[in-house]
């Protein structure tokens, strides 16, 4: 079994790089593999951007990357950080039919299911009118304060996520702004969702805070197994900030979804 995880904004695949170790050094129960791949316009990805990031876009060239990198019949768990929560979300609703018997489990870090209101998406257009007036730098100067715990900040988890910040284009990231303004709700996802449902949050995210994720949770009445996880000393990442809890709550969903 592998774990198919889908990066935030503005990141890439190397927030998964905890997680993925552990699966190479064998740590992680029937977790064989971890396949990221990064989201189209950065990173390793040979597909450029568009003007509009689209949550729909994404999970369809997500769709067609697991296609070519996970071997057919292999099962998998689907996980999703922040924005690729929202992808997560789009994936299920579009292709859950095409992997029927294959996807078994989701996992939702640091995310929520609600859309953005009318001041959500007036932060958006500011968000790419400042990258567009101020380059990248724009979006570090605003995103990283409010990504990381306060035992986070200043250390090497504070210099990953920086350089995974200033590594995104910036016709990437405000493509990415346009999308997360326009994307749907999850919570009709979740209400059919009838796998295995991990949720972690950490308990100093300020982006994605612990009430999203018991709204989640909330809805999932159909999930064959719930777990709700809230990482002490964490942010809104907390696989970068606390990959044992991220480790040891995919392995648990993992031996869920193998469950008879």
């Amino acid at each position: 079994m592998q774990v198919v995880a889908f990066h935030g904004y503005p990141l890439d695949r190397r927030i998964w790089e905890p997680l993925a170790g552990r699966a190479q050094a064998g740590t992680l129960g029937p977790i064989t593999a971890v396949f990221a791949p990064d989201f189209r316009g950065r990173g390793t990805s040979l597909r450029p951007a568009a003007p509009v990031h689209g949550m729909s876009l994404l999970a369809d060239d997500m769709a067609d990357e697991i296609s070519r990198a996970v071997p057919p019949g292999e099962t998998f768990l689907l996980a999703g950080l922040s924005m690729g929560g929202y992808v997560a979300f789009e994936f299920v609703k579009r292709h859950a039919a095409r992997f029927r018997g294959r996807l078994l489990g989701l996992a939702l870090f640091d995310t929520k299911a609600s859309s953005d209101d009318d001041a959500g998406r007036a932060g958006r257009k500011a968000a790419i009118e400042a990258i567009r007036k101020d380059g990248i730098e724009a979006a570090l100067s605003a995103m990283l304060p409010k990504l990381l715990a306060r035992r986070s900040k200043g250390g090497p988890v504070e210099e990953i996520a920086r350089a995974m910040i200033l590594a995104t284009p910036p016709r990437t990231a405000m493509a990415d702004l346009a999308g997360l303004a326009l994307r749907d709700e999850g919570f009709e996802v979740l209400s059919g969702w009838e796998r295995p449902l991990l949720v972690i949050v950490g308990d100093e995210d300020a982006i994605a805070p612990p009430s999203d994720a018991e709204a989640m949770t909330a809805v999932a009445g159909r999930a064959s197994w719930v777990s709700l996880v809230t990482v002490p000393r964490a942010g809104h990442l907390v696989p970068l900030e606390q990959p044992d809890e991220t480790a040891a709550g995919l392995v648990s969903l993992a031996e869920a979804a193998l469950r008879p």
